[in-house]
């Protein structure tokens, strides 16, 4: 008891436990600790826990989660319980395109009437905020694709948009980056030619975002954005991994930029391949092949995630998590999967957040006031016929 005394007399000492077991407890626990006082709120809402707790959560796979959108709805799930769904307030009632996520922020672009916005939003504090793209007028002559990221040395997080025309000689690219700290568009305009493969970017690492696109010949290449320097450039992607291989994913691997090559030559001689860029020199790039994995099993498509584990799509059978080390297969609760990406929850914020309303109990007044509006008119004609009757 005397021990236990001298404990609690401390400050330090018990603001070092406190931090300590607060770094580890999930965003759910801390935002209810933050009611209970002003000190752990004071502690909870600080930048230096706000950023040494992302980081923790970040280099534990264990409490990874992931997006995954079906088309009707979207769910997270986490990749120590993939069987259970985790519903989601979401801040656009409207279909929306998830671009991208990062430290537990995602990016949106969703269309409100005739306008274009884009959203970021963090599911784990249910707080979001939205602004417009760059007033510039769209035509069908432009390849257009949206991509997020975040550099660590400004702790800056920064939405791109890429649009390459296609009938402009010489061939033009222009890079449109909104930066969060700023709040303001930037413009740097390149001379090449890009075919996105879709509208959003591919892979998102710390301090790069990467699409895999078509260059002005028709061959395939890495689009990799600095956003430290604002650069862009492009790496070739080699032909051997493209031709010798029936399916390729791009993917944040263990934080690095990576390749997951499949190629199954036979039933039983199906294997997936993690393929690496390395810089040669200042201007020159190699593949190195990092890791190969053999599978008893064939698949229609993968997806790789940042803590090493694949989702793998069989139809007709239920999308599974695999782990590639481990050989284990978890089946997730969900079909069918449009699209997924990682997701780390966290407590981060920018400037301008604000709450999301709850959507469910929206919808659930709207739902209810219909009964009553129905009662009402009844109750109203019935008046009327009455009145009529004593006429």
């Amino acid at each position: 008891m005397k021990n236990a005394r001298r404990i609690t007399d401390n400050p330090y000492l018990v603001n070092e436990i406190l931090e300590g077991i607060f770094l580890r407890l999930p965003v759910k626990t801390l935002l209810r600790l933050k009611c209970i006082c002003k000190r752990y709120c004071d502690l909870i809402s600080s930048p230096w826990f706000i950023t040494l707790h992302r980081k923790i959560f970040n280099s534990e796979p264990y409490n990874h989660c992931i997006l995954v959108q079906t088309g009707e709805i979207n769910r997270l799930i986490r990749i120590r319980n993939p069987g259970c769904l985790i519903k989601i307030n979401e801040p656009c009632t409207s279909n929306y395109t998830v671009v991208g996520s990062i430290n537990g922020l995602v990016c949106l672009v969703t269309t409100t009437g005739s306008r274009k916005l884009i959203c970021l939003w963090n599911p784990s504090i249910n707080q979001f905020k939205m602004f417009p793209p760059m007033r510039r007028q769209m035509t069908r002559y432009i390849d257009v694709s949206m991509g997020f990221g975040y550099e660590k040395d400004s702790d800056d997080y920064k939405v791109m948009r890429v649009l390459s025309y296609k009938t402009v000689w010489p061939p033009t690219t222009l890079l449109e980056v909104y930066s969060t700290k700023l709040e303001s568009w930037t413009v740097r305009k390149f001379d090449v030619h890009l075919k996105m493969s879709t509208c959003r970017c591919d892979v998102i690492v710390e301090g790069f975002t990467y699409w895999v696109a078509k260059d002005l010949d028709g061959s395939t290449v890495l689009v990799s954005f600095d956003l430290s320097s604002d650069d862009l450039r492009l790496i070739p992607v080699r032909e051997s991994l493209i031709t010798e291989s029936q399916s390729f994913e791009a993917t944040n691997y263990l934080g690095s930029f990576a390749l997951l090559v499949y190629s199954s030559p036979s039933e039983f001689k199906a294997c997936l391949e993690v393929w690496m860029v390395e810089d040669v020199s200042a201007e020159a790039y190699g593949w190195q092949k990092k890791f190969t994995f053999r599978m008893d099993f064939e698949f229609s498509r993968h997806w790789g995630l940042t803590g090493g584990d694949i989702v793998v799509k069989n139809a007709p059978n239920m999308p599974f998590l695999f782990n590639l080390t481990t050989k284990q297969m978890s089946v997730i609760g969900i079909n069918p999967i449009l699209s997924l990406f990682n997701y780390t929850e966290s407590l981060v914020s920018i400037e301008g957040f604000k709450r999301i309303r709850n959507q469910q109990k929206v919808r659930r007044r709207r739902n209810d006031s219909l009964p009553q509006k129905n009662q009402q008119d009844r109750a109203n004609r019935h008046i009327a016929e009455l009145r009529d009757l004593n006429v």
